[in-house]
């Protein structure tokens, strides 16, 4: 058996993603809800690997969560900021002046757009985690990311023609494989 070291693909000493900013792409948009049933708008971004910077191919979690006093532009998007939904749709450059039926399918054009993100950690109960600080457009808008088991197959040869079960909701830790 050959074996070849690959320093790309060494496990960095740290699951926490360093704070920082990150071209990444839109895995999955959807709604989920917390252990507590506290609902929430969650948005899993990838790391670009197409991209010189650390990090590659580790994920993200971005929530937005709902407001507690909803103002009536909140509730046309199902009480979640609309600030925030605006600022993720224009950093995703979605059509300005779009309607969409339904937050569903908000989300649904969110898959493989490509945004930079701004990174901070944050204590939340004795742990630090990293949080989304920032949305913005991406600096490297020729995307050629390339999906891990899918050597040859870019974003723009698969945006939502490829099948529907590419795309999964992650309803805690304990569903991912790592």
């Amino acid at each position: 058996m050959a074996y070849s070291v690959n320093y790309s693909e060494a496990a960095e000493g740290s699951d926490l993603i360093p704070e920082g900013e990150y071209e990444c792409i839109i895995k999955y948009a959807g709604e989920d809800a917390t252990k507590g049933g506290t609902v929430y708008m969650g948005i899993t971004l990838v790391v670009r690997n197409d991209v010189d910077q650390p990090c590659k191919n580790k994920y993200i979690w971005h929530r937005i969560w709902q407001k507690k006093e909803p103002s009536p532009a909140d509730l046309a998007c199902s009480g979640y900021s609309s600030k925030q939904i605006n600022a993720v749709s224009k950093s995703a450059k979605l059509p300005n002046g779009k309607s969409y039926e339904s937050l569903s399918d908000w989300a649904d054009e969110l898959k493989n757009k490509c945004v930079l993100v701004t990174v901070e950690h944050e204590e939340y109960k004795g742990q630090t985690n990293a949080r989304v600080k920032w949305v913005n457009e991406s600096q490297c808008p020729d995307c050629r990311h390339k999906w891990k088991g899918a050597e040859d197959v870019t974003p723009e040869q698969t945006p939502v023609q490829q099948s529907e079960g590419t795309y999964e909701t992650v309803k805690s830790d304990d569903d991912l494989p790592f």
